[in-house]
């Protein structure tokens, strides 16, 4: 089926490299919403682990002050337009409505406003002029040139080589290999033991800066209350896994890393929308294995505490969800100097 698919990959491929350059001979515009834009992108489908990075750069942000909004498409949501997901004061909609990376951002970080919309322009307009955002981290926002970005960062698998990967649909990656030369900054993820090597491949294409990290799990909480377990109530126990993320494996390499026992485990798509048929599944295979836990992510417990019969089934399941963030391995400096040379700039214009 690949090799079918092969050439409508490289006729996308043509098309996605003409927008570029007519983007990059001013053709078609970028517009400047008054506030420093960071955009955290990946050059393929999903899977890169970037929202936990855009997740850091926004801790960084609100820690030294700045009123920050995070603008993203919704991937998944049913609504359309323009939504705020949360006004830095409260959560306005479920992950039905917002979509499920949004809605998590704004619990985890419940001070910052989030905004999505198709047309990310319209976003973070509304951020800035009705929300009072002075600084905008695009989330996904690599191959959405309409909204001009004052650091373009993008996060590549360091596992994998994009120059193997086909372009959609026959495979993962979202335009040429080439257009990595845009980035102001590379940032290879999941860098675990040997796993940096395509960074010397990389340099044949990006000359910039490269930075490295890794998705580490800083706490496991009960999903019917939000509290935080201890390591000693976690590590050793039996647990069945699941998730619908990009990168199932590497969740669970993260989960036994930690100290639990998977002893049973399930995968769905990413944005995966539970039924009560997937809550039944889990249901068995806890009761097959006879595990004391469920453990799932804070992107999937974000679709699976919507309105319904899918909320009210919860209850009758030990569900537990993991907190993510990121290690930097390297480069930390220079990501975060990045960073604050922006509003150092401003201030001097």
């Amino acid at each position: 089926m690949r090799m079918l698919l092969l050439p409508i990959g490289w006729l996308y491929g043509l098309v996605v490299g003409t927008r570029n350059i007519l983007f990059d001979l001013g053709i078609l515009r970028t517009t400047a919403v008054g506030v420093p834009v960071i955009s955290v992108g990946n050059m393929t489908a999903g899977g890169t682990g970037k929202t936990p990075l855009a997740e850091r750069i926004v801790e960084y942000l609100a820690h030294h002050g700045y009123r920050v909004a995070v603008v993203s498409r919704g991937y998944g949501r049913r609504s359309s337009g323009v939504l705020v997901v949360s006004d830095g004061t409260s959560l306005k909609v479920d992950a039905e409505e917002g979509g499920d990376e949004p809605v998590q951002i704004a619990r985890k970080y419940p001070g910052v406003r989030v905004v999505v919309g198709e047309r990310r322009v319209d976003a973070a307009r509304k951020a800035v002029q009705e929300l009072r955002a002075n600084v905008i981290v695009l989330d996904d926002g690599f191959q959405h040139r309409y909204l001009k970005r004052d650091l373009d960062i993008v996060v590549v698998d360091s596992r994998k080589d994009l120059r193997d990967e086909p372009m959609l649909p026959a495979g993962i990656r979202r335009e040429p290999v080439l257009g990595l030369r845009r980035a102001d900054l590379v940032a290879l993820s999941k860098v675990e033991f040997d796993s940096m090597d395509w960074s010397e491949g990389i340099r044949s294409v990006f000359k910039g800066p490269v930075i490295a990290f890794r998705h580490v799990i800083t706490s496991v909480h009960r999903a019917a209350d939000g509290a935080e377990l201890s390591p000693a109530e976690y590590r050793g126990r039996d647990a069945v896994a699941f998730s619908g993320i990009g990168d199932h494996g590497n969740f669970i390499a993260g989960l036994q890393h930690e100290g639990f026992r998977i002893v049973g485990r399930m995968q769905f798509g990413d944005h995966h929308r539970y039924a009560m048929s997937d809550i039944r599944r889990v249901s068995q295979l806890l009761g097959e294995t006879g595990a004391a836990a469920v453990v799932t992510t804070e992107k999937d417990l974000a679709r699976l505490q919507v309105k319904g019969a899918v909320k009210d089934a919860l209850s009758t399941l030990p569900l537990y969800s993991v907190r993510i963030t990121v290690e930097l391995v390297s480069g930390g400096d220079e990501l975060f100097s990045r960073v604050a040379g922006l509003f150092q700039a401003e201030a001097s214009s």
